[in-house]
């Protein structure tokens, strides 16, 4: 368990880390999307927030610690969890969203391409 634990400890401090950073370059470069397109990259910081406070708890649990760590481990990871899923569920949205919007443009380059009268064959 200890083995684990320290696993747990590290993986979870490095990946709540790249997480973290992650996380801000995707807000960063989706507030161009307002505030649709930066969710998604607030809710990987949190979620890296947790992580990190996960495996600080980790830590403590590795060292033998009492009772107070492996509740807050618990209770951290369940959050990294929650924020998770909606990190997921907003990526879908934009996903679906983007879809919408590029099939929109599309019938609309038809449409003004069916109305402009100009005529490709017809030469003077």
């Amino acid at each position: 368990m200890k083995k684990s634990l320290d696993a747990i400890a590290k993986w979870g401090k490095i990946t709540g880390v790249f997480m973290i950073i992650g996380g801000g370059i995707y807000a960063f470069f989706g507030i161009s999307l307002l505030i649709i397109g930066a969710a998604p990259g607030v809710l990987m910081i949190f979620s890296g927030i947790y992580l990190i406070k996960s495996a600080n708890a980790a830590q403590k649990m590795s060292d033998d610690m009492p009772q107070e760590p492996h509740e807050a481990l618990l209770d951290n990871y369940v959050k990294f969890m929650k924020w998770q899923f909606f990190f997921l569920l907003s990526i879908i949205v934009i996903f679906i969203l983007c879809i919408v919007v590029f099939f929109f443009l599309i019938f609309l380059g038809i449409l003004t391409d069916l109305h402009s009268g100009y005529d490709p064959y017809y030469y003077e």
